[in-house]
């Protein structure tokens, strides 16, 4: 094989590199430089090299292929203006931040630790054992939103292996009784508890009865008129109405809202309380417009009171589908 021995090669007009139409072969231990440039136009391989190619830079106009390991030292950035596609893993030493948003970035800062953070402060963390913290760093169970502190509220949704899932809410306060009140549903009971100050007041069984634990308060509406002037009254006003002006004559009373609220076999109870002032008496009760004959008790409809307060309870059985398909049973006492 013939050589040519040389310290440069340019090209015919002595101003630019030479160009090397069919390739070039360079063996091993043989380097190739050029100051002003190498362009190698050779049609299937353009150049092959069995050594080291170096240089301080290179353009290349197609395709370049590493059947190899790229390995880059002191490379501080990487700019690509289309995507970038990585067909195994994208190894990270810490974060990935958002172009000119430095302070938004997704975290890797432990071991099996995931965070987000946005304005340079973390907003939601996973932990190693599976536990996510929104506005903590330190979930203590399951999802926790907020942080223990004082003035910081806390909400926990727990599990555990008892088949106990929990809602925990707590206000913030130190010490060991962070969840002051609490939603949870007991597996072994089968039942929905219900806490307030960090104790049991409402139980849901597992065959729909409710249980209180306390008192049960019932709001009531006052009307601010009589009977006579307000018939209807719909089911979101209460169970307890108060009428307050003088009633004179048979008056109906007109219950709005039941019939699309109840399903059959279900049913409702009201007391309506008005002053009778000698004549003023209850003769008709309606279900949403539609007359329901009542029960009365003691088999017949009672009498105006004299003075005082009338008191009638009625309670509303849906027997059916149809609009009236209801059973109305009633009574009234005097309260002088």
């Amino acid at each position: 094989m013939s050589r040519i021995r040389a310290d440069k090669f340019v090209n015919n007009a002595a101003n630019g590199a030479p160009q090397l139409t069919f390739g070039a072969e360079v063996v091993a231990g043989v380097g190739l430089t050029g100051a002003g440039g190498i362009n190698i136009t050779g049609i299937a391989t353009a150049a092959s090299f069995s050594g080291n190619i170096t240089g301080t830079t290179g353009t290349f106009t197609g395709n370049v292929s590493v059947g190899g390991t790229l390995t880059y030292e002191d490379v501080t950035n990487i700019d690509s203006v289309g995507i970038i596609t990585a067909r195994s893993n994208v190894s990270i030493a810490d974060k990935i931040i958002h172009t000119g948003d430095t302070n938004t970035a997704i975290r890797f800062p432990a071991a099996d630790t995931f965070t987000v953070e946005t304005a340079g402060s973390e907003r939601l963390r996973i932990t190693s054992d599976g536990k996510m913290g929104v506005g903590t760093n330190a979930p203590v169970d399951g999802l926790q939103v907020g942080s223990h502190g004082s003035g910081n509220g806390t909400l926990v949704l727990a599990s555990s292996t008892s088949g106990v899932c929990s809602v925990l809410m707590g206000d913030g306060a130190t010490g060991t009784d962070y969840y002051r009140g609490y939603i949870q549903y007991n597996n072994s009971l089968d039942a929905m508890l219900f806490a307030t100050s960090a104790g049991e007041r409402f139980r849901i069984t597992s065959g729909g009865t409710t249980i209180f634990k306390a008192g049960v308060a019932e709001k009531y509406y006052n009307t601010g008129t009589t009977l006579g002037a307000q018939p209807n009254n719909p089911l979101s006003y209460g169970n307890v109405l108060l009428f307050t002006g003088n009633e004179s004559g048979n008056k109906t009373i007109n219950f709005t809202g039941v019939h699309a609220t109840l399903s059959n076999g279900e049913t409702v109870s009201f007391t309506v309380i008005i002053t009778p002032n000698n004549s003023g008496v209850i003769t008709v009760v309606q279900v949403d417009g539609q007359a329901i004959t009542i029960k009365w008790s003691g088999g017949s409809a009672p009498s105006a009171g004299s003075s005082g307060q009338d008191i009638y309870t009625f309670q509303i059985l849906k027997t059916g589908t149809g609009t009236s398909d209801y059973t109305v049973f009633g009574a009234a006492a005097n309260y002088a």
